[in-house]
């Protein structure tokens, strides 16, 4: 084995350089359909923080060029947690008055005890709009019985099954005046839901999904079509659009960043416009895969992870304005 690692060390800081190269500044130009790609961009937090790690260990060694290599390699993410860009909100909206409100959203992994840490927190912060996936089915009769109270504070709103040992529930203060839904042909399942909320006489469009994970290429494909039937309706709309949930991609991959350019979706930086849910066990492994998101008139005023539930998901926390149109 140590004859082994001898032959190998020449390479092994060469290979390191090149995948640090490919996932830090090369990230963009990396294929965005591609399973390996969407695995290794998640975890972009941890890769910049090896980066710098080995820039320090260098340092510290008196390898001055090589620390500056690492260093070079980690900026341009520095650069975009420290210096996001402004974004694109929509001229003329963000001035005017306008209506806030408040949400919740999680993916409670078919967890009964899940499912009890989050009505504790619902209870507690009463949310305008609810978004639950992966909901258990079955319920002890305690829970269920608290889970009916929770729901009654909310007039409006929807629930499914779509799949065994499952639900989903969305919770509204606001009415609720029309809905689509839609399945992705090559895996039935996980619907994604297009809502269109009565937000004090003004309409919201509200997109709420919980995609496929894409860890085989028929549920990445499955994802994809998912997003791209949202991607497509929202580049589209000329209202506000809010779109919510488990997407199962990381703010950080290609296929997300182009998801949101061609949408039309604000989110100018991954490391400011979404926070790191899953896995919420393995928390310095955490990359941003659940996503509040808004376009036009409505605007994320903060974003945060609530408090754990049990499930491998954290849920979200956000305060939003849907801004008046002005006369």
């Amino acid at each position: 084995m140590g004859a082994l690692a001898q032959r190998l060390k020449p390479v092994l800081m060469p290979a390191l350089l090149a995948l640090l190269l490919a996932l830090l500044p090369g990230r963009a130009w990396l294929p965005g359909d591609w399973r390996l790609v969407e695995g290794l961009t998640a975890f972009t937090p941890q890769w910049l923080a090896l980066a710098l790690a080995l820039g320090v260990r260098a340092l510290w060694r008196g390898q001055r060029l090589r620390a500056l290599v690492f260093v070079l390699l980690a900026t341009p993410d520095l650069v975009s947690a420290l210096r996001p860009e402004a974004g694109h909100p929509d001229a003329g909206t963000l001035a005017a008055p306008g209506t806030d409100f408040t949400l919740y959203a999680a993916n409670l992994g078919e967890d009964p005890a899940a499912l009890g840490v989050a009505l504790e927190t619902l209870q507690a912060t009463a949310p305008d709009v609810i978004w639950l996936s992966e909901v258990p089915a079955t319920r002890p009769a305690a829970l269920e019985e608290a889970f009916d109270v929770m729901a009654a504070a909310y007039p409006y709103g929807m629930a499914w099954a779509p799949a065994p040992g499952r639900e989903l529930r969305f919770l509204s203060r606001f009415p609720l005046r029309a809905r689509e839904e839609f399945n992705p042909e090559r895996a039935r399942g996980r619907p994604g839901m297009r809502l269109v909320l009565d937000v004090q006489g003004q309409l919201l469009t509200v997109y709420a999904l919980h995609t496929h994970p894409p860890t085989q290429a028929w549920s990445l494909k499955a994802r994809n079509e998912a997003l791209s039937w949202v991607g497509a309706r929202v580049a589209a709309s000329d209202g506000p659009v809010l779109v919510l949930g488990d997407l199962n991609t990381s703010a950080f991959s290609p296929f997300f960043r182009g998801w949101i350019r061609d949408s039309g979706l604000r989110c100018p930086s991954p490391w400011t416009c979404a926070t790191g849910t899953w896995p919420a066990p393995w928390r310095p492994l955490v990359t941003p895969i659940d996503h509040v998101l808004a376009k036009g008139a409505l605007q994320v005023e903060s974003l945060k992870r609530g408090p754990a539930t049990g499930s491998d998901h954290y849920p979200l926390q956000a305060e939003l304005t849907l801004k008046a149109p002005q006369p």
